[in-house]
């Protein structure tokens, strides 16, 4: 599932940012030094704005081509602007510093930033290096960033342990994110998921709160809701 370090995933989504801000700006994020990309990617919503991306399927069908086959229907342009950046820095950075600047990026990056962070790691080299960054994300506490590693996100289910991934997904029920968004999640179902969940339930059912339609998914009953 992962196309990391694949170049038309750079020049697919810099195409597509394009068509939305055909700025000066861009032009200098296609091909940014060491020393500009991290300024780059601070910069990003300030030159390109956080209007929804709205793909159309044209865009979408191209992508698709490019290995991304999960939904960007959450992104907005200046994720699009700063994914690209990093796959970009990816093609001539070595690992090791491109770590780095992804690190430092997560670390002193406001929610947008951090958001744009976990939504680029599908399509990084050696995603796994990015393991303990991924799992810090699950632990927060802030929605919209939980939101970009738990949804539409193909990381978790490739890279997370068992363990880990049943976290998200029942930190992802608490916070009724919808559970089709989970890419992956059929095949990821575990017997302490199903248990897990189920005892959710219980427990929602017991405070008189509603329980999640698509519990289903993970309980392994359709009539739990």
């Amino acid at each position: 599932m992962s196309m990391a370090g694949h170049p038309s995933v750079t020049s697919t989504l810099f195409d597509v940012v394009a068509r939305r801000d055909p700025s000066a700006w861009l032009a200098l994020a296609r091909n940014p030094t060491a020393a500009l990309v991290e300024a780059a990617f601070d910069d990003a919503t300030r030159h390109v704005g956080r209007a929804p991306l709205a793909l159309t399927p044209e865009e979408q069908q191209a992508l698709r081509e490019a290995g991304v086959t999960w939904s960007l229907d959450a992104w907005c342009v200046d994720d699009a602007a700063r994914v690209g950046l990093l796959t970009a820095a990816a093609g001539w950075l070595h690992a090791d510093a491109l770590q780095t600047v992804i690190e430092r990026r997560w670390g002193a990056g406001d929610g947008r930033q951090r958001c744009a962070v976990l939504r680029a790691l599908p399509v990084l080299p050696s995603p796994e290096r990015f393991l303990a960054l991924a799992l810090q994300a699950r632990q927060g506490a802030v929605r919209r960033v939980f939101e970009a590693l738990a949804c539409d996100n193909p990381y978790p289910a490739i890279y997370f342990h068992d363990v880990h991934f049943t976290d998200l997904v029942v930190a992802a029920l608490e916070a009724d994110l919808p559970l089709a968004r989970i890419v992956g999640l059929a095949e990821r179902v575990s017997g302490d998921l199903v248990s897990r969940a189920r005892r959710f339930a219980a427990a929602r059912r017991a405070a008189g709160r509603s329980v999640p339609a698509d519990l289903w998914r993970v309980s392994g009953d359709r009539s739990a809701a």
